[in-house]
């Protein structure tokens, strides 16, 4: 009875890792795509409305679509505080570690460009705006092969790698 209360354990234990792990490329899609629609937004912003940069921030964590995006409100909230937007949306990028940890090296060009809005004139923005957009958009069509890829192997390899646990076990 207890052998078979293990085997059942480590094969649904394995089985919902691989899971996770499939749904770790899931989450990684949604994040770059919502961080392409921030660009957007901040692009169109810039363009038509020409503005600085704590009403663009101020529009950016109203968007109901942009929600996932936690760091651009803490970012809100240091700005507010009267930290510099550079400084502020650099520490709200790094310590958004959900976010650090799905982007991995592609965090910091999301850090870099803190640096670059509201620094310059309004064409060096938004030539930074479709930098970023394409360096965010090749790495979007990355993640989504992967995605397809790997979300079907995942969940499979870890009811495997139970049931072979479970056979070394038994």
């Amino acid at each position: 009875m207890f052998k078979a209360a293990a085997v059942i354990l480590i094969c649904s234990g394995f089985a919902l890792g691989g899971i996770y792990f499939a749904g770790r490329h899931e989450q990684k899609v949604k994040i770059i795509s919502d961080i392409l629609l921030m660009l957007s937004v901040i692009e169109t912003q810039l363009r038509f409305a020409c503005m600085p940069v704590s009403d663009l921030l101020r529009v950016l964590s109203e968007t109901d679509k942009l929600k996932n995006l936690k760091f651009v409100v803490q970012c809100r909230c240091s700005m507010e505080s009267g930290e510099a937007f550079p400084k502020a949306w650099k520490k709200a990028v790094e310590s958004d570690a959900e976010l650090c940890s799905l982007l991995g090296d592609r965090c910091k060009y999301l850090i870099q460009m803190g640096f670059d809005i509201g620094a310059t004139d309004i064409e060096s923005q938004l030539g930074c705006c479709e930098y970023y957009k394409q360096i965010f958009e090749k790495e979007l069509v990355q993640c989504e092969e992967n995605r397809k890829k790997y979300s079907n192997l995942y969940p499979a390899l870890g009811l495997m790698l139970g049931i072979s646990a479970a056979i070394i076990i038994v």
